[in-house]
């Protein structure tokens, strides 16, 4: 199975998992280009949750250097 590229958006990763559950769904496929297409599935899955785990830790992030800026602004105006 060929590896995922490192630069893959999670859009387009979604999209290509979209497109690989259609793919399963052919009754006519045979049991091995199932389980190929089962293991691009799940790599995919797993990029898509990589993604999704960055988005949060930057998002996370922002919202803690947002509350530290409130708080610095707080402390100034006490004085």
């Amino acid at each position: 199975m060929k590896e995922l590229k490192e630069n893959l958006s999670f859009e387009e990763a979604y999209e290509l998992l979209c497109k690989v559950a259609e793919q399963l769904e052919n009754p006519k496929n045979k049991l091995d280009e199932n389980i190929e297409l089962y293991e691009k599935a799940c790599r995919l899955a797993a990029h898509c949750h990589h993604k999704l785990d960055e988005a949060k830790l930057q998002i996370t992030d922002i919202n803690e250097r947002i509350a530290q800026l409130q708080q610095n602004n707080e402390a100034l105006t006490e004085d």
